[in-house]
């Protein structure tokens, strides 16, 4: 099943084009990690597919229905139901400093009336227990470290019970003793088949966890396959001398 399609994506920032024509096609159960050097789009890209930016052409299909189709959106209504198939966890957890765990956790699905607090709290430690975070329900955000709040973010977008989940660099601002823990959490998720959508500088992370990669460079899609093929084969030379700097291979 096809989860998420792009075709001619476009978005650019006053005079500056950020994503000048991507396409992609993204299956059901597919771990695709997305890398590029910075200013690449990457990110642009991901908050495009959630509605968090506007494309200026361009069409987003989430599970074959439209988001948006040559650049024109469907009403904010029906955007709504559709975004709700999906989940996100940023770069910085974003979580509410005054609010419990449990309390974070079940605050959006409150206010959508997706259930009673009893339901949802219920539901919530199912999550933090799937995240390995089952006794940090009645904890402050204050009291975890960097890690642990980005798993707390993780557990937060699986409330919504989404088909797809995008992370933005979830671990680029963790220490890299923490960075492990996150990247295991998504590791469990990819052999569960959830699909997902992860922007990453993990490199090593992308070769073991993704069946996809997608190399973005200048708005372009310029690579996609398997990390053996883009990661370790390319014959592209661009892609190459990324590598070759991160010292990868």
């Amino acid at each position: 099943m096809e989860m998420i399609k792009v075709k001619g994506l476009k978005k650019s920032f006053g005079d500056l084009q950020i994503l000048r024509d991507i396409n992609l096609s993204v299956q059901k159960g597919d771990v695709i990690a997305i890398l590029g050097p910075s200013g690449s789009g990457k990110s642009t890209f991901l908050r495009s597919l959630i509605d968090l930016e506007e494309a200026d052409g361009g069409s987003i299909y989430i599970e074959g229905e439209p988001l948006c189709e040559d650049g024109k959106y469907i009403p904010k209504k029906q955007r709504q139901k559709l975004l709700f198939k999906m989940g996100m966890v940023f770069q910085h957890f974003n979580l509410f400093p005054h609010m419990t765990v449990l309390d974070n956790l079940i605050l959006a699905p409150c206010l959508h009336k997706q259930g009673t607090k009893e339901e949802l709290t219920a539901q919530a430690n199912d999550m933090l227990k799937r995240v390995g975070l089952n006794d940090k329900g009645n904890k402050m955000p204050s009291t975890l470290s960097g890690g642990q709040k980005q798993r707390v973010a993780i557990a937060r977008a699986l409330m919504r019970k989404p088909d797809i989940l995008l992370f933005d660099e979830p671990t680029s601002a963790l220490d890299p003793e923490l960075t492990g823990e996150v990247l295991n959490v998504i590791k469990k998720l990819a052999e569960e088949k959830m699909t997902m959508l992860i922007v990453t500088h993990e490199i090593g992370f992308a070769k073991e966890a993704a069946n996809k990669v997608m190399f973005i460079d200048g708005g372009y899609v310029i690579a996609f396959g398997t990390p053996e093929e883009v990661i370790q084969n390319s014959d592209n030379e661009r892609i190459q001398n990324f590598f070759a700097k991160l010292d990868t291979k």
